[in-house]
C-alpha cells in the first residue's frame, strides 16, 4: 500500500511540472500523453529509488516520453522542467514546516494544491509579460477542417483577445458566421442562430448529436458584463504564412458583426497564437 501511494503522489508532482513545461514551451501535448509520462516517473523512482543516478534516469525517461525525441523540442522541456522544479522545491521547502502537526495525506494535498496554483500564477505572469513585449497584431491566413469541409480565412491575431474556455483552458478564436454557413450543418446553424447569449441553459436544446462538438463559453464584455457564447470544438486548425502551422485545439466562436474586424479580416486569433508562430520554427511547422 505504501509503494502505490508514493507512486500516486511522485505522478501527481510529476503532471503539475509536466503540465507547466508544457505550457510554457506551448508543446500542445495531449494530457493523456502527460499523464503516463508522469506515472512512469513515479514508478521508476519508486522503484529505483531516490540516488542521483536514478533521479537523472527518471527525468530523462520522462521527458522523453512526454514531448518526443526532437533534439531542441527536448533541451526547451528539459531546461523549462528543471526550472519548474526547482521553483516547486523552493516552494515545498517554506511549506513544509508550517505543516509538521498535520496528518500526512492532508500534508500532501495542500502541497500538490499550492503547487498547482504557484506554477499556474507563474505561467500566467509569464504570458502577460511576453504578451507586453508584442507591439503589432499579426496577420496570417488559417486553414481549418470543420466538419468533413476545408475553409481558409484571412485572420489577424489579436492581443486583447484572451478568452479561453474555463474548463479545458483551450484559447477561443472569433470567426465570421458568414464564411462558415456553408460548411455548418442546417441543425446546428439553426441553433446558433436562435442562441441567446443572456440565457445559457439553452445550450441543452443543441442537437444531440452535436452535444460532443460545442461548449459554452464566458464572454467579457468591455463595460465588464458578462454573456455567453456557444464555441464549436477546434481540433484542426492551421496557421499559413510562409509555412503551415499547426496550432493548439481550441474552440471556434461565430460572430455575426464581423465587420467590424480590423483590415476586413475574417477571423481573430487568440494572443497565445503569437507565441506559437515565434516558435514554429520549433514546433510544429511543416
Amino acid at each position: 500500500m505504501y509503494a502505490e501511494v508514493m507512486i500516486t503522489l511522485n505522478a501527481l508532482i510529476n503532471y503539475c511540472l509536466l503540465s507547466f513545461t508544457n505550457k510554457m514551451g506551448t508543446f500542445q501535448q495531449t494530457k493523456v500523453r502527460l499523464w503516463i509520462s508522469a506515472f512512469v516517473g513515479g514508478f521508476l523512482i519508486v522503484l529505483f529509488g531516490g540516488s542521483l543516478l536514478s533521479i537523472i534516469g527518471t527525468f530523462i525517461c520522462m521527458i522523453l516520453m512526454a514531448f518526443g525525441f526532437n533534439r531542441s523540442n527536448w533541451l526547451l522541456a528539459a531546461s523549462n522542467c528543471i526550472i519548474a522544479a526547482l521553483f516547486a522545491g523552493g516552494l515545498l521547502t517554506v511549506i513544509q514546516p508550517w505543516l509538521k502537526l498535520v496528518n500526512s495525506y492532508i500534508v500532501f494535498a495542500i502541497l500538490i494544491v499550492a503547487l498547482l496554483g504557484s506554477l499556474s500564477g507563474v505561467y500566467k505572469n509569464w504570458f502577460r509579460i511576453n504578451l507586453k513585449g508584442v507591439k503589432e497584431m499579426y496577420r496570417s491566413k488559417v486553414k481549418l477542417m470543420i466538419f468533413g469541409n476545408e475553409i481558409v480565412l484571412e485572420s489577424y491575431t489579436d492581443t486583447g483577445n484572451q478568452c479561453m474556455e474555463t474548463l479545458s483552458g483551450k484559447p477561443v478564436h472569433f470567426v465570421s458566421s458568414k464564411k462558415l454557413a456553408s460548411a455548418i450543418p442546417p441543425k446546428l446553424w439553426a441553433f446558433l442562430n436562435d442562441f441567446d447569449g443572456s440565457n445559457p441553459s439553452q445550450i441543452s436544446e443543441v442537437p444531440k448529436e452535436f452535444q460532443q462538438d460545442v461548449r459554452l463559453i464566458r464572454l467579457a464584455t468591455v463595460q465588464s458584463e458578462n454573456t455567453w457564447a456557444v464555441g464549436i470544438k477546434m481540433d484542426n486548425i492551421r496557421m499559413i504564412q510562409e509555412t503551415e502551422c499547426a496550432l493548439p485545439p481550441c474552440y471556434l466562436v461565430l460572430t455575426k458583426n464581423s465587420h467590424h474586424f480590423p483590415r476586413q479580416t475574417e477571423a481573430i486569433l487568440h494572443a497565445s497564437t503569437l507565441f506559437v508562430q515565434q516558435s514554429r520554427g520549433v514546433m510544429l511547422c511543416s
